[in-house]
């Protein structure tokens, strides 16, 4: 934010700034060369591991390296959460390995079954954690069968080859943990700080496409596109911050700051809704809304001079007392969401000028928000057949292994294990897949190019590292980009392959190549295998979406049910960023499906609000309410029991109307954000009642 805010303090005294944090410093103020140190930082931790590795005449030096671009990210706190959880699932699957070899030896079949039931399963229970805690059950998923099956036809040295598995894990894992707390640490506080301020630019720009006129669909799209990005890579960093010493008043301040940025989207949905309808109605928006609403954009875009508009001149008491004047319920449920986006946003400068300054309490928050921990849409159907899907892929490789005959065929199916596992973890596992084919084909290259042209220069460890650095140079900045670092990962652990000391001397180059092409095939396998056991697309997904939509609305609308509020909410924001990115502007029936998300959030999230506004209200008017929400609640019954959209009864709007009334004709008036939730409610189940229905979004 620009120092002459007027929310801002006075920052506190700096500590003296050592060289290294001068120097880093002045890195992370530059974005363009911030990938580039982070780069040379991994290639260095990279060709420690394999010093190490190499000294000490482990069987695969070239794992330690490739742990390190496995666990190595920008941020410090991310490299000891990814390390640690690596660490213990390497030690789960290889302890697991030492374990099942020896009673399954005899049956070769029934070994791959058991492997790829671990594979599987071991899948489907880090689907169901966030990371970086999944990174336990994904790691013992794929270690499993990379250290078991290698060793079938001779298990006695099954304990040898899960020993050499982890300790070339644990000199990767060491060796980047220690870089990245040595040269240059990149701290996760001053990081979310920095992403706390690009929020609020982005949020700015969001709030200005959506409620101002002038912005197009694919502004506001790409707007929100920018905001849902921050708010998972934020979340992201939360998780990475406990495991740094910067106390909790900072991980608090930054779980604050979170809560009110999710909080903002059902917020400024509900005014954009509101500002439309005004637009659309023959009686246009009133100039006092027009007014409040033009200072309120200019304040929270820091123009300067501008300040935070008064509160509403609309005032609980002069709310329409007739249900009838939709005109005046929309003004004053714009009015009521303008005074709640206004406080919500003093809050949110506040606390990103609190992180910014690292220690400062901010002054009291305004905006009233429920602590929400950890809520998150979980379709269990599709994760099990992701894992499914993983667990076979396993399996039959296993078995072309065994009909080939091939002794050396364990390595590819261990590698197609991992690939399956990598790939089923992504958003879209049938678009990744081909990404990954064009990838293994490039890594394939990359490999066969360095083994046999420049590896026959490499006479000693220091040629190999200044052959190396070129490539691993570029491959070290594509894992800093979220597009390109599962590719960076993929193209490091499989050019990282070579790097043994076999290959030092006067190795096979058929050995070489033929095990270099059964590790392409592996990858394109996996590949394929996952689009043939997926033949359905985004379009299945976003159904089941709105089926869970329709299921969880229902919950939160019966008057009746004990909801945790706070999680219902979560869960649904949830997918609704999931939804969002598959529904771009490709069609209108994207458009529509998009549409359809947002009503529903919208109503999910005024229905919650209803429900908390009027608990406290006299029993008439608040069965009045419930009868109402009753009435939203079999509505979506009836569409999760259809298993299509339904168009809302009459019986429901009059209902709707009832409750405005109830709540409206009293001498004080009712609760405002109830009265605004019953018109955010009745706009986004009946959007062509009172005016023609526009493209909302």
């Amino acid at each position: 934010m620009p120092s002459s805010n007027p929310l801002s303090r006075p920052a506190l005294p700096a500590r003296t700034a050592g060289v290294p944090d001068t120097l880093a410093a002045a890195w992370a103020g530059r974005a363009d060369l911030a990938p580039w140190l982070h780069s040379l930082k991994v290639f260095g931790a990279a060709m420690l591991a394999l010093y190490v590795a190499l000294a000490l005449g482990l069987p695969r030096p070239y794992w330690a390296m490739a742990t390190v671009y496995l666990v190595s990210s920008p941020l410090a706190g991310a490299t000891y959460a990814k390390g640690t959880y690596r660490v213990l699932g390497t030690l789960l699957g290889a302890v697991c390995a030492v374990a099942l070899v020896p009673l399954l030896v005899d049956e070769p079949v029934l070994l791959m079954a058991a492997t790829a039931c671990w594979t599987g399963t071991l899948l489907y229970l880090s689907l169901l954690e966030p990371a970086p805690r999944n990174y336990i059950c994904l790691l013992a998923a794929y270690t499993l069968p990379i250290v078991a099956l290698p060793t079938v036809t001779h298990p006695a040295g099954v304990f040898d080859v899960a020993l050499a598995r982890i300790e070339e894990i644990v000199i990767g894992i060491v060796c980047a943990s220690v870089v990245s707390a040595v040269v240059f640490p990149v701290r996760t506080t001053p990081a979310l700080a920095a992403r706390a301020s690009a929020w609020l630019a982005h949020a700015s720009r969001w709030i200005s496409d959506m409620v101002a006129t002038g912005a197009s669909a694919g502004q506001r799209h790409d707007s929100f596109s920018l905001l849902a990005a921050d708010i998972l890579a934020m979340e992201t960093q939360l998780a990475q911050l406990t495991y740094e010493s910067d106390g909790a008043q900072t991980l608090r301040r930054a779980r604050a700051l979170h809560q009110r940025m999710t909080a903002l989207l059902p917020l400024v949905l509900a005014l954009t809704d509101a500002a439309n309808a005004l637009r659309r109605h023959p009686a246009g928006m009133p100039d006092m809304v027009a007014l409040r609403m033009q200072a309120t954009l200019a304040w929270i875009a820091g123009d300067a001079g501008a300040s935070r508009p008064p509160r509403s001149w609309y005032p609980s008491g002069t709310a329409p007392a007739t249900p009838a004047d939709w005109h005046a319920r929309l003004a004053a449920a714009a009015c009521t969401y303008l005074d709640d986006l206004a406080d919500l946003w003093q809050d949110c400068r506040l606390l990103e000028a609190s992180q910014r300054q690292d220690g400062r309490e901010p002054a009291a928050l305004r905006y009233r928000v429920e602590p929400a921990g950890q809520a998150r849409h979980h379709d269990h159907a599709q994760l099990l057949f992701r894992g499914a899907t993983a667990g076979s892929a396993t399996f039959v490789a296993g078995l072309l292994w065994m009909a080939s005959g091939w002794i050396d065929g364990a390595g590819p199916v261990g590698l197609a294990a991992l690939a399956s596992c990598f790939v089923a973890t992504t958003a879209e596992p049938r678009l990744m897949a081909g990404r990954v084919v064009a990838w293994s084909i490039a890594c394939a290259l990359l490999s066969w190019y360095y083994q046999f042209v420049v590896l026959q220069l490499a006479h000693d460890f220091g040629s190999l590292a200044a052959l190396l650095f070129g490539p691993y140079l570029v491959i070290g900045a594509m894992t800093t980009q979220p597009r390109n670092a599962l590719f960076g990962v993929l193209l490091a652990v499989t050019a990282a392959s070579f790097p043994g000391p076999q290959h030092l001397t006067a190795a096979s180059l058929a050995g070489i190549f033929n095990s270099s092409l059964a590790s392409l095939a592996a990858l394109v396998f996996a590949a394929l295998w996952a689009v043939l056991m997926q033949p359905f697309g985004q379009q299945l997904v976003a159904y089941r979406l709105a089926r869970a939509n329709w299921d969880e609305i229902a919950l939160a609308a019966h008057p009746r049910a004990a909801v945790n509020s706070a999680r219902l909410r979560g869960r649904m924001l949830d997918r609704l960023l999931r939804q969002w990115p598959p529904l771009t502007r490709r069609n209108n029936a994207s458009g529509r499906q998009a549409g359809n998300a947002v009503a529903d959030f919208l109503v999910e999230s005024a229905a919650l609000a209803l429900r908390r506004a009027c608990a406290s209200l006299p029993t008439p008017r608040r069965r009045t309410v419930e009868r109402a929400l009753a009435g939203i609640a079999r509505h979506y019954r009836e569409c999760a029991h259809a298993g299509h959209a339904c168009a809302p009864a009459p019986a429901l709007a009059a209902r709707i109307d009832a409750a405005f009334a109830a709540l409206a004709t009293t001498a004080n008036g009712g609760p405002r954000a109830a009265l605004a939730a019953l018109a955010t409610i009745r706009l986004a189940l009946y959007p062509q009642t009172e005016a023609n229905q526009h493209a909302r979004y």
